[in-house]
């Protein structure tokens, strides 16, 4: 089968669109990990998850804790 010469693209053209796509891949994974929020923010649980009664609840950013806060604010 052979394509018309107006469809066919030469070797240079397509290294060209190559390397164009790969740097467009490559700007979009860097812009969605500029754009994620930051996991834990280096914070460890220093009580096995236990919220009640731990001394550093009342600053702590894990998961856990701002459930619990969150729970701790609500009316019953």
């Amino acid at each position: 089968m052979r394509f018309p010469l107006e469809m066919a693209e030469s070797r240079r053209e397509f290294f060209r669109a190559s390397a164009r796509y790969a740097i467009l891949g490559l700007l979009g994974a860097a812009a969605a990990l500029a754009v994620r929020k930051p996991t834990l923010s280096g914070q460890t649980c220093i009580n096995r998850g236990i919220c009640a009664g731990c001394a550093a609840f009342p600053d702590c950013g894990l998961p856990a804790a701002l459930s619990a806060r969150q729970f701790k604010g609500k009316t019953i």
